[in-house]
């Protein structure tokens, strides 16, 4: 998946990343960008959900902004397929 595919379905719901951290650790994170997702007073800054080499993303369980590099993504599943699996 290209990053904008990936955004595109972070937009849409929480999903899961995989992806090496930059010490080396593999992480598993569930994130959204979805608006509706956001805790209340919370916005999109102006680089999140941005395509360049990264994107800032809302963790739905640290509950916080969180950023992975998009080379470092192992595995990607939207929002559709989390929800199909539960």
């Amino acid at each position: 998946m290209n990053p904008v595919q990936i955004v595109e379905n972070l937009h849409r719901g929480v999903c899961k990343v995989v992806f090496e951290k930059a010490n080396g650790e593999i992480r598993e994170m569930r994130c959204t960008l979805d608006p509706n997702r956001l805790p209340e007073q919370q916005t999109l800054t102006e680089d999140g959900g941005d395509i360049r080499d990264h994107t800032r993303v809302w963790d739905v369980e640290a509950n916080g902004w969180r950023s992975f590099r998009f080379e470092s993504v192992r595995s990607f599943t939207p929002a559709q397929l989390l929800t199909e699996n539960l």
